[in-house]
């Protein structure tokens, strides 16, 4: 019900089926097809080989944290995504399947630039470029519908949320360098976007020097973009495909068992640590999601940062 251009074109004709219902049962349609999805991902996990018991034990972790509730509830997209990154790993063999997920995972560019690119860097170059035209076809529509041409709605793309970054007070996402950028410099764009670029450019060279196993590019890759791009505390979701992704080298991998760990203090912190914010800043309205502050942003980045690298720079062959 937003008229401002806060998603990829797709996301509209992806939602379109659900404008023909009445408001209540859209809202209840939307919760089934989440859950649906989600029961696929899980699906398919299980099928691209993460270990059953873990599985199911970080399946029960996501579903009683913050994040599951807070995407449905917030007619979010972070399930549709997870599912596309699952249904592209999942069927890497066969190219129109893999092209098909990665189409999904372009309903939120914040996902889509770095998933894509990591999909990229492991060799599926021609899904990568498919599911790129699929998704600029989804632009030409969306411009022919509301009478754009194609390069002006990519421009709305770059405004999106732009006018809210002006205003002073926007605090931006708890755990991205561009929302440190914004709680830093009242500006996502400040110095700390060459820290970004830095990153992108060690991602690239360390992929093609150490070659990771694609799981753990693919789940580097969701790592970069939590850390490196807007998130609220919703798209926390992702930390669930990431973690089952790493897992297929080794469950008891330390990365994986770390990335557990960080996955529970953004699950739960909220019942856990908002309480003791609440009761250090009493005159300050903490949100799990969005305002907990520099010094937590920086925290959850740091630990961000451990994450992508432990992830591209474990190589060793695992013994489960």
């Amino acid at each position: 019900m937003s008229n401002g251009p806060n998603y990829m074109p797709f996301m509209y004709f992806f939602m379109m089926p659900f404008a023909f219902l009445d408001w209540e049962s859209a809202k209840i349609a939307f919760g089934l097809l989440n859950i649906i999805l989600f029961l696929a991902t899980v699906f398919l996990l299980y099928v691209a080989g993460v270990p059953r018991l873990f599985l199911w034990f970080i399946s029960v972790l996501v579903l009683f944290g913050y994040t599951y509730g807070n995407v449905i509830g917030n007619a979010q997209s972070a399930i549709i995504v997870g599912f596309g990154v699952a249904l592209a790993y999942s069927f890497r063999h066969k190219p129109w399947i893999m092209v098909i997920g990665l189409s999904l995972v372009c309903v939120k560019h914040s996902f889509a630039l770095p998933i894509l690119f990591g999909f990229f860097l492991c060799g599926y170059y021609k899904e990568v470029f498919g599911s790129a035209l699929i998704a600029f076809g989804f632009v030409c529509l969306f411009g022919l519908k509301v009478g754009a041409s194609p390069i002006e709605v990519l421009h709305l793309l770059s405004q999106v949320n732009a006018q809210v970054y002006l205003d002073g007070r926007s605090l931006g996402g708890p755990s991205d360098l561009m929302s440190l950028s914004q709680k830093l410099f009242g500006t996502p764009y400040s110095m700390i976007s060459l820290v970004i670029v830095l990153v992108y450019v060690s991602f690239v060279v360390l992929v093609w020097r150490f070659k990771p196993k694609t799981h753990k590019v693919v789940a580097a890759s969701i790592i970069l973009s939590l850390l490196t791009l807007p998130h609220l505390g919703y798209d926390h979701y992702m930390l669930f495909i990431a973690i089952c992704l790493a897992s297929l080298s080794c469950k008891y991998e330390k990365v994986v068992l770390y990335m557990v760990v960080l996955a529970l203090f953004l699950w739960r912190g909220e019942k856990i640590f908002k309480p003791l914010f609440d009761r250090l800043n009493p005159d300050v309205s903490i949100h799990w999601a969005m305002n907990m502050g520099v010094v937590f942003c920086v925290c959850v980045v740091v630990l961000f940062a451990l994450a992508l690298y432990g992830l591209i720079l474990d190589t060793r062959k695992h013994k489960c």
